[in-house]
Formats: structure tokens, C-alpha cells, sequence
């Protein structure tokens, strides 16, 4: 399943605690005959286009899940296109949102968008096969949920695209944008044994989870990504925690112990050997729970860092296997698949990824040294491994990387660069807190609320100006006595999606990237799917007529 809207833990574990589980195991059984016979159906024509997707098998699947009251092709004033349906509570919702006419207005009464897909079109790739001019379909639902996020003034927060097949839930408020979403294959989870899966789906997609149950005061779904963030925050805790406590100074410990037995005791190395070890691991773990490095490809898994090392320590751990104090069997691996990473392994489906943190040249120390199985094995574990949720068969709960943000690591790696390792008179090392250490370095780390601060006041007035300029242009150009074409062709070098492209933001202290994330969440939002750049570059240029 795709996306990160929910956390893995939710998919997994938290959703299983939840009444409405519960409560949808009654009504599985139905829904796996008739979704399964719609689909039987349908697999009996021949290379269905978008039309038919639609009729025969999109609807009847979302009047399964409970979305009997849509209405088709609701086009707002302005809009270049418009999304296939909106989907009401209840016909008295549909009802009034008749009486309102073909106008914005409509979408005030509806709870979600929903945008249809001939069979088997790739989510993330153009449709050339029928000349869409709209992009790719997921870029689509991104601008119909600004469209409906401006229509209904907020009341509109989801959104459902699908070619039949694959179905995926959006999220308007989610962050980052482009992978605020859910996805799940219905025609997989019909076959026999994904019972769960299919349960998950009915739960997630059905009507009754967008709409208000009984006495409560928020939806499921609100509910379930509420637990989900909270989940998240803990899980970041605590990996805090355990760096800060346990895996960093042993960490400086071994590697100082290892390049002392080498001869060359120097405690900033070591420190500085330490954080890019630390972080050479947390790129893999993230990269790999994401899908960011081939886990799925059978060439890879057996060098990854999953298969080889996390899963193999863990079995271990939990068998109460002994790991050597001297041979360095994990640490052999894992430097030859930093190598492999930096450099690349085509013959294993590994493209390089030479951005400085695996290179040999970054850390020599950590060459010229091997670690024992004793002490990376302790290291991956606790990386791998959260209090938080509860244990798990009487250990602690696996960590998926997929459910951490790249500021949250990166907020880890900056709090780190202010604690230094220090020789003790008996000879041992403690790490204690610097103040002035990041000072020196000058690393901060800047929190969201300031980040979008900044974003708001740098970014936001360059995109108005350009936008400015395009009506003022267009304005000057109403009157102008040549061809709409050439005024046209005026207007569209002035175009505010096209300038607002062309800006150049540079970040010259990146550091985890948490802003220029923050900033490309902004651009989207503003071009991809700023429904007032579309809206005002649609009716400034119909004034030319």
C-alpha cells in the first residue's frame, strides 16, 4: 500500500483496535461477493476507455462502499477542468446542492471529490493515449482538492482517484502534498487471503468514515490520522531518546576504542565518524522503509541493510542468540552497502546515490576500523525498535521509517552536532551537552512554525507579484487594438504559473532540508494546485475576447 496519509503502525496494529473494525467485519462477506462480481463483470470487456471504467465499474463499487447520492461533472466558474463526481452525505445533501444550480456553490454541500481513470492508467503518468492536457492524474487530484478546498470554504478535505483498480484516498491537508495519500489495489485485496487488507479498504474508502457516527465529534478518519500524528511524534521521541542516551556515545565509544587500538586516539574523529555512521544508517532505514532504495527488487534484498542486518539482529535478539565481541561480521556488510550506495551496483538494480555521506573520503577512520557484531548489533536494534505503542511479543515494536519526516531526522542529526565526547579521569568516555557547539558551527535548527513563517513572507509575495503583473498586463491588453491571438501570445509570457516556475530558492545552509521541503510544499500548493493562479488566468484571458 502507497502513500504515507496513515502511518504504518495505523495500518497494522491501531486500526485493528477500533470499533469500526469491528463493525465492518459484518459487512465483509457482502462486500467481497458483489465487488468481486462487479469486477467479474467487467473483466469480460474488451480494452474499456475512461467511459466505461466509470459506468460499470467505478460506480458500482462506490455505491458498494456506501457513495450511492454523487453527482457527475460539477464545474465551477472558471475552472479548466473539473473532477468526475462529488460525493454527498445523503440525498438531502444532493438535494440542495441540485437546487444551488451548476455553480461553486454545489461543492459547499458535498464531502468529497472523486476523479475516474480508464482501467489500468498509471496514477502518476501522463495519459497520452487520449490527449489530456491535464498532467498526470495524481497532479489532477491535487488541483481538484484546491478547487474544492476554495468552492466550499473548507468544508471539502478529501478526495478519491481511481481507474478501477487502484484506488487512492487524499488528503488536501496533508504534508508533503505529493505523498499525502493512501493507496490500495481492490482487484489484489479481492483474492483470497488479503481478508485484512480488503477490510482495511472497506473501512477507509466506506461513506460512514467521512461522515459524523452517532454522538462523536469527528469523523473516523479525522480520528485515525489524529492517532497517526500522535503515534508518529512518539516514535520520533523516543528514537531521540534512544540516540541521544545510548546510541551515540556508545557509538564514539567503539569507534574512539577501535582507532585508539589503531593508534589514533582523537575523540573529534571519532565524533565526527560517529554522526556520519549514525546518519549513514538513517538514510538507509528511511530510503528502505520508502521504497527510496529497490527493497522490492529480489537483486537487492540480499546486500540491503532490511534482509541482511535488521531483520537477521532482531530474530537473533528475540532466539537470545550471542553476538562476537570480535568479529565484525555486520559491519563488513554494511560498509561494502554504504560502497555499493555511493558508487552504485547496476547488476543489483542500485543506481549511485554520491552525495558525499558514503563516500570512503568522508570518515577515513571508518575504513581503517572494524566494529564488533556486539556493538552494531545493539545499534541496530534500538534504531530499528520503539517503547512507543507498546511491546510486541514481549519486545519492543518494530520501527517503519515510512512514518517518520525527513525534519524529524533531521532535527535528531542537528541536536547531535551539540554534544561532545570527553575523556573522564579513569580513562572512559561521556558525552555532555555543548551549548556553544552548534554556535560555532552555525547549525540551528529553525521550527515549522518559523519555517512556514518564512516560507509565507519570501515566497508568497513573489508569487503575488508575478501574478499582479500577469492581470495588470492583461488589463493593459483589453484595449489593445491587435488580435486576440497576438495579445494571447502577449499574455503568455507573463503566465504566473509558468514565472512562478522560474524562481530560484536557495538555501545555503540546508542541512536536513526541512525549508526547502517546506518551500516545495508551498509551489505546489501554488501552482499545481492554487485553484485563484487557475481561476484568474482563465477569466483574464477570457477578457480578451
Amino acid at each position: 500500500m502507497k502513500g504515507q496519509l496513515f502511518t504504518q503502525f495505523f495500518l497494522t496494529d491501531g486500526i485493528r483496535t477500533t470499533p469500526e473494525w469491528d463493525a465492518a467485519a459484518s459487512k465483509l462477506a457482502d462486500f467481497r461477493r458483489d465487488a468481486g462480481n462487479v469486477h467479474q463483470r467487467f473483466e469480460a470487456l474488451q480494452q474499456p476507455n475512461e467511459a466505461v471504467t466509470e459506468q460499470d465499474l467505478i460506480r458500482p463499487v462506490m455505491e458498494l462502499l456506501g457513495w450511492s447520492e454523487y453527482l457527475p461533472q460539477q464545474a465551477a466558474a472558471g475552472h479548466e477542468d473539473v473532477p468526475d463526481h462529488l460525493l454527498f452525505a445523503d440525498a438531502a445533501a444532493k438535494a440542495r446542492a441540485t437546487a444551488r444550480g451548476n455553480s461553486d456553490e454545489r461543492f459547499q454541500d458535498a464531502v468529497i471529490v472523486q476523479e475516474s481513470k480508464r482501467f489500468g492508467l498509471a496514477l502518476d503518468q501522463r495519459d497520452r493515449t487520449e490527449g489530456h492536457r491535464a498532467g498526470t492524474p495524481h497532479g489532477q487530484m491535487l488541483r481538484y482538492l484546491t478547487t474544492a478546498d476554495v468552492a466550499s470554504d473548507g468544508r471539502i478535505r478529501f478526495g478519491i482517484l481511481t481507474n478501477g483498480s487502484v484506488w487512492r484516498l487524499y488528503d488536501r491537508r496533508a504534508r508533503p502534498r505529493a505523498s499525502g495519500f493512501f493507496e490500495a489495489d481492490l482487484a489484489d485485496l479481492l483474492q483470497p487471503g488479503n481478508e485484512d487488507g480488503l477490510r482495511a479498504f472497506l473501512l477507509l474508502f466506506g461513506r460512514d468514515s467521512f461522515t459524523l457516527q452517532g454522538t462523536a465529534t469527528t469523523t473516523f478518519l479525522e480520528a485515525a490520522l489524529a492517532e497517526g500524528r500522535r503515534y508518529e511524534e512518539s516514535v520520533a521521541e523516543d528514537l531521540s531518546t534512544v540516540v541521544f542516551e545510548r546510541v551515540f556515545p556508545q557509538l564514539v565509544g567503539a569507534i574512539a576504542d577501535a582507532a585508539d587500538a589503531a593508534g589514533a586516539d582523537n575523540l573529534s574523529e571519532a565524533r565526527s565518524a560517529a554522526l556520519i555512521f549514525l546518519y549513514r544508517l538513517l538514510f538507509v532505514l528511511y530510503a528502505e522503509d520508502r521504497g527510496l532504495l529497490p527493497v522490492n527488487d529480489t537483486r537487492y534484498d540480499d546486500y540491503g541493510l532490511r534482509k541482511r542486518v535488521r531483520e537477521d539482529v532482531a530474530r537473533r535478539m528475540v532466539d537470545q542468540d550471542t553476538f562476537s565481541a570480535t568479529a565484525g561480521h555486520y559491519y563488513n556488510r554494511l560498509t561494502e552497502l554504504f560502497r555499493q550506495i555511493d558508487q552504485g551496483d547496476e547488476s543489483i538494480g542500485l543506481p549511485p546515490y554520491n552525495g558525499g555521506l558514503f563516500a570512503t573520503d568522508a570518515a577515513p577512520v571508518l575504513e581503517r576500523i572494524r566494529l564488533p557484531d556486539t556493538v552494531v548489533a545493539e545499534i541496530i536494534y534500538d534504531l530499528s525498535h520503539t517503547a512507543a505503542g507498546g511491546p510486541e511479543h514481549g519486545f519492543r515494536r518494530f520501527v517503519n521509517y515510512r512514518d517518520m519526516s525527513v525534519q524529524q531526522l533531521g532535527s535528531i542529526y542537528e541536536r547531535l552536532l551539540e554534544r561532545e565526547p570527553t575523556r573522564t579521569v579513569d580513562g572512559s568516555i561521556e558525552i555532555r551537552l555543548d551549548s556553544y557547539a552548534r554556535k560555532d558551527s552555525g547549525s540551528f535548527y529553525t521550527p515549522q512554525e518559523l519555517v512556514d513563517l518564512i516560507v509565507d513572507q519570501t515566497l508568497k509575495p513573489l508569487a503575488e507579484e508575478r501574478l499582479r503583473a500577469f492581470e495588470a498586463r492583461a488589463q493593459a491588453l483589453a484595449s489593445d487594438r491587435r488580435s486576440k491571438a497576438e495579445r494571447m501570445e502577449v499574455l503568455a509570457r507573463l503566465d504566473p504559473a509558468e514565472a512562478v516556475l522560474r524562481l530560484k530558492v536557495l538555501d545555503p545552509a540546508m542541512g536536513s532540508g526541512h525549508f526547502l521541503v517546506s518551500a516545495v510544499d508551498f509551489l505546489s500548493d501554488y501552482i499545481a494546485g492554487n485553484d485563484r493562479v487557475r481561476t484568474r488566468r482563465a477569466g483574464v484571458a477570457g477578457g480578451l475576447v
